[in-house]
């Protein structure tokens, strides 16, 4: 696991990789780092967030703000947080979800959020409880590597085995569902 740290990050993030960058509803820009944990800039400053700070891991692979203003953060080996801007809540270290490497976030249009777990398939959080899907369920693998939502609200997820749909009801593979409009 990375363990190199920025020493004064006020001037400069790093030349650390940046793996995702994310405006939330007030204007704060939040950049998440492998190895670098999360950078958040406001009226000209950086906070730096690390594992000192509640991240589980410092080497952040996806984040996402909620509809009710919640912040996600996926990790390479810390599994899933949610940051309700004063306590991180670690679902992974928890034992709610299974997973340590998380991240491909959406938030349907039921205010749903979905998100993979390298190996564990995909979660959908209803805002009480967690539901995990895995090929048992049809989902094509338990490796997914994106997820989004079309206008009709089917789930999409690219996987490494292609593209998988779920209607709400059913996980169908792509190539067995065309037209893929209907």
């Amino acid at each position: 696991m990375p363990e190199f740290m920025v020493e004064n990050p006020q001037h400069m993030l790093s030349g650390k990789l940046v793996t995702k960058f994310m405006e939330d509803k007030t204007g704060v820009m939040w950049m998440v780092t492998d190895g670098n944990g999360i950078f958040k800039h406001q009226n000209g400053e950086f906070t730096h967030l690390t594992n000192k700070n509640g991240l589980t891991d410092n080497s952040v692979a996806d984040i996402l703000e909620d509809e009710r203003g919640n912040i996600w953060i996926g990790t390479f080996y810390g599994g899933v947080s949610k940051f309700d801007g004063i306590t991180y809540h670690n679902f992974t270290k928890d034992g709610v979800i299974e997973g340590v490497e998380t991240y491909n976030f959406c938030e349907d249009n039921k205010g749903n959020i979905w998100f993979s777990a390298e190996n564990f398939g995909v979660y959908r959080y209803d805002g009480t409880r967690f539901t995990q899907f895995t090929t048992e369920n049809g989902l094509t693998t338990n490796s997914v590597q994106s997820i989004v939502e079309d206008d009709k609200g089917q789930m999409w997820f690219g996987t490494w085995q292609g593209i998988c749909i779920y209607d709400g009801q059913i996980f169908m593979n792509a190539k067995d569902k065309e037209p893929w409009t209907n």
